[in-house]
């Protein structure tokens, strides 16, 4: 039966992060309540209906798609957070238990406790999400709450996936898949050597970011069809793509510190090593840059893909200024993020890419020794 594992993966993980969390989230929703029930309205409205007023403020981003779009942002860093934890989780001993405790059940029945696990800590999510669907079916706004449940769902069907892999993947031997096997006889250049990290274990994590990454680049122009040729449409999708990319990049500084510590003792100057950066970033990134080459001209379509490159660049030069600090690095993302939403807002959408290619570099050619 997969109720015993359904309740340790609760009692465990779930609960763990709201430990661990409890901070935060607390402030979040005393932040978000005391903001939306508590604050003093102007102008003519009385006492009596300021509560309406606020909880109606409360429910309406259920029919603005650019505040759901920043909303979705912030469930996937939350997302994001949970699979560090569970992840860091699995790799503590007291846990090596479940590997072979948990992988006795077909993946079916644990993919099912391992959904409904991510559920239990995905309840600050589902609650707003249900307030936004309430919202949305009493004004007649069906789309966005649709896309809130379908949105849901993905990220915890992910979860549940990414869970899964990680319980599994050790009782199999990946030595033998046929990728591995493939890639095996081939040159492995330093500049691409995460690339092959990627093949042998971050596959699952690679296709999941192309997924959100796809979703965003066609649902972002999907809601804004009647507004489609405007480019700070397009820029948005180019930050949302770069955020999805945050996982990628955060394990790229990972395993260049766990791996690769030894090669700063390499004759390669900082200038080069950020130019292999730069042509990694570049691979990395190839497929959103082919959609954006069949969607806009050649012209644009470039110029778009170096900000997703500059923006990329970016955040993973933070990570040698930072380190390897997850709970530091997501609001320098954050915060960027919303730094560069209204700059692109104000059509300084091409200003960003000198700017942030600028500040990457300084900030590895600073940093990368320390």
């Amino acid at each position: 039966m997969t109720a015993p594992l359904t309740h340790l993966l609760i009692k465990t993980f779930s609960r763990g992060f709201f430990r661990l969390h409890s901070g935060m989230l607390l402030f979040l929703f005393v932040a978000v309540f005391s903001y939306c029930f508590f604050i003093l309205t102007a102008g003519t409205i009385t006492p009596e209906n300021a509560l309406v007023f606020n909880i109606i403020f409360l429910l309406s981003f259920a029919s603005a798609p650019v505040m759901m779009i920043l909303v979705f942002i912030v469930w996937l860093i939350y997302t994001i957070k949970s699979w560090q934890y569970v992840a860091a989780q699995l790799q503590m001993d007291q846990y090596q238990f479940l590997y072979y405790s948990s992988t006795a059940l077909s993946k079916a029945k644990q993919f099912k406790s391992w959904f409904v696990a991510q559920l239990f800590i995905s309840i600050p999510l589902i609650v707003y999400g249900l307030f936004s669907v309430i919202a949305g079916a009493i004004y007649g706004h069906y789309v966005i709450p649709v896309l809130i449940v379908i949105y849901l769902l993905l990220l915890n069907g992910i979860s549940a996936f990414l869970y899964l892999h990680l319980m599994n993947r050790i009782m199999r031997n990946e030595e033998s898949t046929l990728l591995n096997k493939l890639t095996n006889s081939w040159k492995k250049p330093y500049q691409i050597l995460f690339l092959y990290h990627i093949i042998h274990r971050k596959k699952l994590a690679y296709l999941i970011t192309k997924t959100l990454c796809w979703g965003i680049l066609s649902g972002v122009l999907l809601l804004f069809s009647d507004v489609k040729n405007d480019l700070r449409i397009a820029g948005m999708a180019i930050l949302g793509v770069a955020i999805a990319h945050t996982f990628l990049i955060y394990q790229g500084q990972r395993f260049e510190v766990q791996y690769l510590s030894f090669s700063k003792n390499f004759p390669y100057s900082r200038n080069q090593l950020y130019g292999q950066l730069l042509l990694f970033y570049v691979l990395l990134l190839l497929p959103e840059g082919f959609w954006l080459l069949i969607r806009f001209d050649p012209g644009t379509a470039s110029g778009l893909f170096l900000l997703m490159l500059s923006v990329t660049l970016l955040f993973r030069s933070l990570l040698y200024r930072i380190g390897l600090h997850m709970n530091s690095y997501l609001p320098w993302v954050f915060g960027l993020f919303f730094l560069f939403f209204w700059m692109i807002m104000f059509q300084w959408i091409w200003f960003l890419i000198p700017i942030n290619l600028l500040l990457s570099y300084l900030l590895f050619y600073r940093n990368y020794y320390r």
